[in-house]
């Protein structure tokens, strides 16, 4: 439970490590990367053996990597390989335990509902678990998604919605309208939690919540950019790469 997990250090530590991984490699996303940490950190520190994770906000690729490499699941050296392939800035399947391609937006949640009905129809233990940003919310994909999910009742299945409130090009809001989101997802049959995206102790509650006989969302409101004071609420680093400056002047907020 919460009180024995260091969630906040392992946090800062991944942090750190995607920093001088995306810096070293003169890639980009790492204000993506920063915002879903906290959730994805949660999560990973309570994923049973037998549970499956499709990151559908493949964009995060070096969180995904740095968390796979802390599971156990792909050696830690392998990080250093990063941005080259198979570790490339965009995840692919060809790296242990990434179950699908995420570049394109939208294209991991219909995948994790795939596995997430295969596993109910077999009887196959484990829940299925999707991260996914609020941009995906967009695409026509996910609502169909959502509608199946809720058809077949599938409480084997958990989504973690990324809720910075950014896309590419803009605020969510500006773009296509999202909320209410809650009401939105409820009103499909699923259960719906709402949760502060960076406390420890709301996402732990609502990943370990009991299962209610159907799919579960996991709305976390989060920010862009999260831990480094600079790159908050900004679109700028959602593509702009970290350069020396930015480099040392992070890593001296992560310390």
């Amino acid at each position: 439970m919460y009180m024995d997990k260091n969630y906040a250090e392992i946090a800062k530590e991944v942090r750190r490590k995607a920093l001088e991984m995306i810096h070293r490699a003169q890639t980009s996303h790492i204000a993506s990367n920063f915002s879903v940490t906290d959730m994805a950190v949660v999560l990973n520190e309570n994923l049973k053996p037998e549970d499956r994770l499709v990151w559908s906000k493949g964009w995060a690729a070096a969180t995904t990597y740095i968390l796979l490499a802390r599971r156990g699941t792909i050696p830690e050296s392998d990080l250093e390989i990063f941005p080259n392939a198979p570790y490339i800035n965009l995840v692919e399947i060809g790296v242990k335990g990434v179950e699908t391609t995420g570049g394109s937006m939208g294209h991991g949640f219909p995948v994790a509902l795939g596995i997430a009905l295969g596993q109910k129809l077999a009887g196959t233990p484990g829940k299925v678990y999707c991260i996914m940003s609020d941009g995906e919310l967009n695409e026509g994909t996910t609502w169909e998604t959502i509608m199946v999910a809720a058809h077949h009742k599938l409480d084997n299945f958990t989504v973690l919605v990324d809720r910075n409130t950014w896309q590419a090009m803009g605020r969510t809001e500006d773009i296509i309208k999202l909320e209410p989101l809650e009401e939105k997802w409820k009103v499909w049959g699923w259960d719906v939690s709402r949760v502060d995206g960076h406390n420890y102790e709301e996402l732990e509650k609502a990943i370990l919540k009991p299962t209610s006989g159907m799919p579960r969302v996991i709305i976390c409101d989060t920010i862009k950019g999260k831990g480094v004071s600079f790159m908050e609420d900004s679109l700028v680093f959602h593509y702009k790469y970290v350069d020396d400056e930015v480099y040392e002047k992070a890593l001296k907020e992560l310390q």
